[in-house]
């Protein structure tokens, strides 16, 4: 009888335990995906207030956000907020402003094509029909070029991360010190992703997680590959030193030949304008001068 009432509680017990793991778990990634959201929110807030037009021009974006979230064309909302947290939030710009630009956009450019085909102006019908649509699709372009060039500049900054990475590193300094010593002495989107990355950690969530976090905010398989590395360096209690001036040769290396490539595809270019452009323009001046002397000349036959 004792024996069956020690299984019978020894079995409920388990089953709480279980339950109140999986709650525990649950809570967990509530709380840090709350703090993930009040970093976002931080790091808006440290944005400096945009004064005059921009600032007038934001407020509208505010309240035109619900006729452009009913609007989705060509504007899927998840892949708009994946553009805008890699273009890293300029000027403050939410989801909600940016699906609002959409319409100010479609306003402005409508209006600005009515004023062109009112004023008589060249190709003032094609101006007053596709005008809503380039407004619309202005501030998408927009934040689409903006999340490219910023990648591209955290690409550019990396080798000098990693160098300065590795040198602080073997002069005696911890990981965190190092990233906040990046944070503090280098300016660029870099900086400001391992700046989000320590704040993100000194909240409160996990190492691993923010680490992944500054994975889907970037890019760069090279940036990908050092994460993973730190990852498995911080689970492993292993050194990272070296890994760091390592990837900073083989960086350093790999942006080289990009760069030979990239000369390499544009001399193609540079032959084709000469020959489509600028020989033509030489032959057409030659030309005309010979032209011009022929008929106005001294020894013209006019």
């Amino acid at each position: 009888m004792i024996l069956n009432v020690l299984v019978t509680a020894s079995f409920i017990c388990v089953i709480m335990s279980g339950y109140m793991y999986i709650k525990y778990r649950k809570e967990q990634a509530e709380v840090a995906t709350k703090i993930l959201q009040q970093s976002d929110t931080l790091l808006s807030s440290n944005v400096p207030d945009e004064e005059g037009w921009k600032s007038s021009l934001l407020h509208w974006c505010d309240k035109f956000s619900e006729a452009g979230k009913s609007i989705e064309l060509m504007s899927n909302e998840e892949e708009l907020r994946e553009y805008l947290v890699k273009a890293g939030r300029p000027h403050g710009l939410t989801i909600d402003r940016l699906q609002g630009a959409k319409i100010v956009g479609t306003l402005l450019f409508g209006v600005g094509g009515l004023l062109y085909f009112l004023l008589g102006l060249p190709l003032g019908s094609f101006g007053l029909a596709f005008g809503p649509l380039a407004g619309y699709m202005f501030p998408i372009q927009w934040i689409k070029l903006r999340a490219k060039k910023r990648q591209q500049e955290i690409q550019y900054e990396l080798p000098d991360f990693l160098d300065m990475m590795s040198i602080t590193l073997k002069a005696g300094m911890g990981l965190d010190s190092a990233l906040d010593y990046y944070v503090a002495t280098q300016r660029g989107p870099l900086s400001e992703e391992i700046m989000r990355m320590n704040q993100e950690i000194s909240f409160g969530v996990q190492r691993e997680t923010a680490y992944r976090s500054l994975i889907e905010r970037t890019e760069s398989p090279e940036l990908e590959a050092l994460i993973q590395s730190m990852i498995q360096a911080h689970n492993l209690g292993t050194p990272i030193s070296e890994t760091f001036a390592q990837q900073a040769s083989e960086m350093r290396t790999m942006r080289a030949e990009k760069a030979k490539e990239q000369a390499g595809k544009s001399e193609p270019k540079i032959s084709a304008v000469a020959g489509l452009v600028l020989t033509p323009s030489i032959l057409i001046l030659v030309f005309g001068v010979l032209a011009l002397q022929f008929l106005y000349g001294d020894y013209s036959l006019f």
